[in-house]
């Protein structure tokens, strides 16, 4: 028996099992769209195409049972959207039913599943079908904001303001902490942040300029 959950205790039980018909029934209860992709190695597979997000539903069948499902897998796949491993990392960390991961083609791979486990449940499976739902709410926010500043605002667009505004990292060791003293208080005077707000500039409730600081939040470091 194929299975996504190599370690199950409970993938081959009988009353572990869940009914292929109604597995399907709860889908079409949900989706408008699905498509009979066939079954390979094991598993029916069926195309689920969801306002623009298109994924994969994988039932693992029970040999010698092609009408008991022993787990249902999920899997959306991600071409030429931009997302950082931290990014990524930040997704993994909010998913209910799913993890993310990249592919050694290059794309993003959203990949969930379940175990069957008790007497099937439309209900139940529904919650299921709506937790796959909010970690594709997840993973497509992600990588709409993953877009650059650069892609949506419109100054950025311009070659000319683009050119002036070009900053170019020191090629000297250390040099970008001269640029960044310079920058926030005078080239021969080192800058630190301040330690009464942490930076930020303003204590208390309700927010205030930090008296130590004038509101900067940041100070000229003691000499060493």
């Amino acid at each position: 028996m194929a299975a996504f959950f190599q370690n199950s205790e409970m993938a081959g039980r009988s009353d572990e099992l869940w009914p292929k018909q109604k597995i399907l029934a709860a889908l079409k209860k949900r989706y408008k769209a699905i498509d009979d992709l066939g079954e390979e190695s094991g598993f029916a597979i069926y195309g689920v195409t969801d306002g623009d997000v298109r994924f994969a539903v994988v039932m693992a069948i029970v040999e010698g049972a092609k009408d008991k499902v022993s787990e249902v897998g999920f899997l959306a796949r991600f071409s030429g959207f931009n997302l950082s491993q931290s990014q990524l990392d930040s997704v993994n960390r909010n998913l209910h039913i799913s993890i993310a991961s990249f592919h050694t083609d290059g794309d993003l791979y959203l990949i969930g599943g379940v175990a069957a486990s008790g007497a099937f449940r439309e209900g139940t499976f529904l919650l299921i079908l709506e937790a796959w739902r909010r970690d594709l709410l997840v993973i497509l926010q992600s990588m709409s904001l993953s877009q650059s500043l650069a892609d949506a605002h419109p100054a950025a667009r311009l070659e000319t303001a683009m050119k002036f505004a070009t900053n170019r990292a020191p090629e000297a060791a250390g040099a970008a902490g001269d640029l960044f003293a310079a920058y926030a208080g005078g080239a021969r005077r080192a800058m630190a942040s301040c330690v009464a707000c942490g930076g930020r500039g303003k204590t208390g409730f309700p927010a205030r300029a930090c008296a130590d600081c004038d509101g900067a939040g940041f100070v000229a470091s003691p000499r060493r």
